[in-house]
């Protein structure tokens, strides 16, 4: 069986779909687009939020880099979360 979990279909396609659309969007900014009038138009034609089209091009804007286009991590992981080994003791013992 084929192993897949170091696939990176899923990012070629966010840096694919940003490749397009940030283009478009300093076109219409611009008012060289011919498609769309106002980027309201830009944002529904597309299905994206305009907070969200804004994060991602705001952060691509400030780096530079392509890797800013694509998803973060949204929190801490588990293991970041658990106290440290004295204090969990202390915590059993009073249990």
């Amino acid at each position: 069986m084929r192993d897949n979990s170091y696939d990176r279909t899923i990012e070629r396609n966010y840096l694919q779909k940003w490749r397009f659309l940030i283009p478009e969007y300093e076109a219409v900014k611009a008012g060289r687009s011919e498609l769309f009038k106002r980027v309201g138009d830009f944002y529904r034609h597309h299905g994206t939020c305009s907070q969200t089209f804004r994060k991602y091009y705001n952060r691509y804007l400030q780096s530079g880099d392509e890797a800013d286009l694509l998803p973060r991590r949204r929190g801490p992981k588990w293991r970041e979360r658990r106290q440290p080994e004295g204090i969990e003791a202390e915590i059993i013992a009073c249990r």
